[in-house]
């Protein structure tokens, strides 16, 4: 049965002795988070009080959690209530990149076994059609069949394009105590099959506007006697991310535990544990399909803990603290696939090949690897390249040197120096979260919430959260010392009143604290998020700031949020060191967009701050995608579409890119990655449809230029792109 209050007590006593994981460096693997996840009465949506927090326990799903009751129903049941109460933005004068803000739910299993006998899903999805007609003309159809998807694609007569967006978000209690178990025997799961347990899309084309899909404090066990179960099939596009995850197989049969096959899946994932099955994790989506792990334990895979790509198609993944016990093979780097691994530990089974495998049109950076019992370290087209227990670096593709210091150099320089960033626990005790409704917020998406929200910042209690899907801040929100973590449970939170250019952000780091401040779940528009004033390490996890090239639809009221969202600013953008005077900004940014964006006159760039980055997408900007001035940033995985300069490290910045997509689609003359006075090391893959910039890096130093072309790196055959592995560290002065 499903019992709260059990492990409540433990969790509380969890939390009051360790509110935020702070330990300088984690061991590789996962680290056994002690999450319980639990909300105030009036987050929930059977509250009757604007909450969207939908409990599967309750009316109208009525999960059992008992481990005997079969719940399959009442798991898809809330997965369909949020695709029914999804509304795309579709036909003339509306953009197939974007949604209605209006709802943002997340569904929340308690505590409980919640047994199943068939895959929980969505149900039927949409498919986009008539985009041959332009993005204004977008319609959907709802496809109940895989024939029926073939038929619509059949010569691409209708302009089909992708699934629809529905933004699922599944939160369990605790990873240890809630389960999703598959049925031993299941029809369905037999051997040769390849079928889900729990999955995120649908159809065969998958799709990438699949924004902000997130699982996270679940168990799922495909139980015995299914060897043709998947775990998980996820995916995401631009955000999202599965997070203190384990899948696990009760006999150790099972197809895959993690699938992401379909494009794109793009998103943070972290501690996870997957135990069993033929492959532990399978990354192969195509497109712009984009990867960051870390914190992972496999064990038990009966072939491979890891497979990225095998198909055509950019497959990225950039890995760190990776723990493999007992795997044939750790890690295969297929065709296409860009693969970095970090900080890992692999151990082979009992007569293990290779422990890293790179096959033809694959690439491979792997840096601080300690290995044992496999007969080789790496294999490349199937030859032993590296031998050995123990791998400090080693790339399949020799690095591309800007300067004589570095010509000659075995390995890529390393800039900055990696940092986990701070675990800030869930608060047990609901009484210390402010709910700003109490204070007087409105939560409409018209009316100005500004002074009540400031006034729930006030309240001295450590978390502040906003239950309804929109506010507005036409004023800046100051965030006391007292206040450790802010929630917007996914919903939005717009400035819908124009300030002057370039203004306030709507949030401000006031105070100075020792204490990490987490600020996560929100979509913004209309500004600048978050202002960094005073000196407190700032934690940003999962927030969409509204896409660029979308952001004419944010202007019209009632269309992306209730109330037009303001337009003076050139570019929306998630952080702002607003005091970049003194010691530099600690800031740490998990799974966010529009972090670092720039406008075309290169005035906006982050200034004098340490920030460490784990994916995070910028787009179609009129300035570089990511641009940094004074700084030093560590970036674990990025992507970006369509523009002139992809990076830009100015007056001695240092910058470490490891891994990530910058599509292009039209021409660029270039520089992707301009570099002044400054250091850059860069692995990342460049590709598009047939057109690169012919200017992939320009250097700038003590005067000097130096230039490389697209012809400098190698090509990858499979797709119309190359791997970039730049190693400029001669190129700067100390900061």
């Amino acid at each position: 049965m499903v019992n709260h209050n059990c492990l409540l007590t433990v969790c509380l006593a969890i939390a009051a002795a360790c509110p935020a994981v702070n330990a300088a460096e984690s061991a590789p693997g996962d680290r056994s988070l002690p999450i319980c996840q639990v909300f105030p009465p009036e987050a929930f949506f059977h509250n009757g009080k604007g909450g969207r927090v939908l409990d599967v326990t309750k009316p109208p799903f009525n999960a059992k959690g008992d481990g005997t009751t079969d719940d399959t129903k009442a798991l898809c049941d809330a997965m369909q209530f949020v695709r029914d109460r999804c509304e795309m933005l579709a036909g003339p004068n509306y953009s197939y990149c974007g949604k209605k803000e209006n709802h943002n739910w997340v569904i929340y299993l308690p505590d409980g076994t919640y047994l199943v006998s068939n895959t929980v899903d969505q149900g039927w999805p949409a498919l986009a059609i008539n985009i041959l007609k332009g993005w204004s003309h977008v319609e959907f159809v709802h496809v109940e069949s895989l024939q029926q998807e073939t038929e619509l694609n059949a010569g691409g007569r209708r302009g089909v394009y992708a699934e629809g967006n529905w933004s699922i978000r599944i939160l369990g209690q605790s990873r240890q105590k809630t389960v999703i178990r598959l049925k031993d025997s299941a029809p369905g799961f037999g051997q040769g099959d390849e079928k889900a347990v729990l999955t995120f899309f649908l159809l065969a084309t998958g799709s990438n506007v699949n924004l902000g899909n997130i699982l996270e404090n679940v168990t799922i066990d495909t139980g015995k006697g299914n060897p043709g179960a998947v775990g998980l099939r996820w995916n995401s596009s631009n955000w999202g991310g599965v997070r203190n995850v384990a899948i696990r197989s009760g006999d150790g049969d099972g197809r895959v535990g993690l699938m992401m096959d379909r494009r794109n899946a793009t998103g943070y994932h972290h501690d996870l544990v997957i135990d069993g099955f033929d492959t532990g994790m399978e990354l192969r989506g195509g497109g712009e399909t984009v990867v960051a792990l870390e914190y992972a334990t496999f064990s038990h895979q009966r072939n491979t803990a890891i497979q990225v790509g095998n198909t055509a198609g950019g497959n990225c993944l950039s890995a760190r603290k990776l723990l493999v016990t007992d795997a044939p093979v750790a890690l295969r780097a297929g065709p296409s696939a860009q693969v970095i691994l970090l900080d890992s530990q692999l151990k082979g089974a009992t007569e293990s090949d290779a422990a890293l495998t790179v096959e033809p049109d694959g690439y491979l950076l792997a840096r601080n690897i300690a290995l044992s019992a496999y007969r080789a370290a790496v294999t490349k087209d199937g030859e032993a390249v590296l031998m050995g227990t123990r791998i400090e670096e080693y790339t399949s593709t020799a690095p591309v040197p800007l300067s004589p210091e570095t010509k000659n150099a075995a390995a890529l320089s390393q800039p900055v120096s990696a940092k986990d960033w701070p675990v800030v626990l869930p608060e047990q005790d609901v009484s210390k979260w402010a709910n700003v409704d109490d204070f007087g917020a409105v939560g409409d998406g018209v009316a100005d919430d500004t002074a009540a929200i400031q006034l729930a910042m006030n309240s001295g209690k450590p978390v502040v959260y906003l239950p309804k899907a929109n506010y507005v801040i036409n004023g800046t929100v100051n965030i006391p010392a007292t206040v450790r973590e802010v929630t917007c449970l996914f919903g939005s939170v717009h400035r819908s009143v124009a300030t002057e250019r370039d203004g306030p952000g709507l949030l401000r780091v006031a105070e100075a604290s020792a204490e990490p401040l987490r600020i996560h779940q929100a979509i913004t528009a209309g500004g600048v998020f978050l202002d960094h004033e005073a000196d407190r390490t700032v934690v940003l996890e999962d927030v969409l700031v509204f896409f660029q090239h979308c952001r004419g639809y944010a202007a019209k009221e009632n269309m992306v949020f209730p109330s037009p969202a303001a337009q003076n600013s050139a570019v929306w953008r998630l952080y702002r060191n607003s005091r970049p005077t003194g010691a530099p900004k600690e800031v740490f940014v998990n799974d966010c967009l529009f972090f670092g964006a720039d406008d075309a006159d290169g005035k906006l760039a982050l200034e004098n701050v340490r920030t460490w980055a784990r994916m995070i997408n910028n787009e179609h900007l009129p300035g570089a995608q990511f641009s940094f001035r004074r700084s030093n940033a560590w970036i674990l995985g990025f992507k970006s579409e369509n523009a002139e300069t992809l990076f830009r490290a100015e007056d001695r910045s240092r910058l470490e890119v490891l891994g990530g997509s910058f599509l292009n689609w039209s021409p660029h003359k270039g520089p992707v990655i301009v570099s002044r006075d400054s250091s850059v090391s860069a692995v990342c893959f460049l590709w598009g449809w047939g057109v690169l910039a012919k200017t992939v890096v320009q250097t700038e130093s003590n005067g000097v230029v130096t230039t490389l072309s697209d012809g400098q790196f190698p090509r990858l055959g499979k797709t119309a792109g190359t791997v970039l592995v730049l190693d400029g560290s001669g190129s700067t002065g100390s900061n």
